[in-house]
């Protein structure tokens, strides 16, 4: 328990709890105590909590004004951020509208709020590989399929919104992203299938810029539903065209499962080789695979 909320009524402490897991649904966050409060910061602060004998006073940073009774006072402290105060007692006044508020100053913390340019999406022959932004990230680890689709600009399949789905991974893209924004374009990206009404077929891209070695590690899943019709193909060769032709990256790498034939078939298909085994903490034993020279590379149009 942190020390400011020794000896407060057991409504207190659980309103505190209550903010905090609402908190990390939204992503990775630092919890700061501080003298007489506790703040909630990423790259920057993003909310406060100060605990008082039976509530809590707090505040949230949102990019605009919103006018409600539940905030007591709103201040503009900058261009583009308002502070939004207002009193907890219990924690049912936490619920989806109250949510919604930490998710958005979740956002600020993270510097969206401020003029920034998004990776263009890269283009294959039916999919555009659109960058899975905080928002849409944000949106995914909170359940809120509404918004990620809003963020994505296209449908997302039914088990990306199911209680069931495992994005536990974005929240390592997260904190890649609040270390550095520039590595927005070598994370995740949806791949969306083109047509009158643009969908969601799975999601590719790289672990992130590469690393000290030039090596780029590439990722990819489609969605159940859509397997077997050649996408993570696809969007692999796109990417790894992307990288080459834009970054001048001439090595790639991807770990797949020995029990995975479909992506087995995939790697081999593109021109990757086995170069050895790992074991993955999470993911068990893994055949290492790398693509050596990709500007003899030539993806299918």
């Amino acid at each position: 328990m942190a020390p400011h909320l020794r000896g407060k009524p057991p409504a207190v402490v659980d309103t505190f709890d209550r903010f905090r897991r609402e908190v990390l649904r939204c992503g990775p966050v630092t919890v700061i105590p501080e003298r007489t409060r506790v703040a909630f910061h990423t790259r920057m602060s993003f909310a406060v909590l100060m605990p008082r004998t039976r509530y809590l006073r707090g505040h949230l940073v949102l990019p605009g004004t919103v006018r409600s009774r539940r905030f007591d006072t709103t201040e503009r402290v900058g261009r583009r951020t308002v502070v939004h105060a207002f009193r907890l007692s219990e924690p049912e006044e936490i619920d989806a509208q109250f949510s919604a508020w930490i998710a958005r100053a979740y956002l600020v913390g993270t510097q969206r709020h401020l003029p920034h340019t998004d990776p263009p999406h890269i283009r294959s022959r039916r999919l555009d590989l659109v960058a899975m932004t905080p928002e849409a990230m944000v949106a995914l680890l909170r359940g809120d399929v509404g918004g990620a689709q809003k963020s994505l600009g296209a449908r997302i399949p039914e088990e990306w919104g199911a209680s069931s789905a495992d994005w536990s991974w974005l929240r390592f893209r997260l904190a890649q992203y609040a270390e550095d924004p520039g590595v927005l374009p070598w994370t995740a990206r949806a791949m969306v299938l083109r047509g009158r009404w643009p969908r969601v077929v799975g999601n590719a891209g790289f672990h992130g810029p590469p690393g000290a070695d030039g090596v780029a590690e590439i990722g990819y899943e489609v969605a159940s539903t859509d397997r077997r019709q050649g996408y993570a193909t696809e969007a692999a060769a796109a990417l790894i065209e992307w990288a080459a032709r834009e970054h001048g990256v001439e090595r790639f790498r991807a770990c797949v499962g020995p029990w995975n034939r479909g992506s087995l078939r995939l790697v081999r298909g593109l021109g990757f080789r086995q170069v050895g085994v790992r074991i993955d903490e999470v993911d068990g034993e893994e055949l290492v695979f790398e693509l050596a020279r990709p500007t003899a590379f030539r993806p299918s149009r």
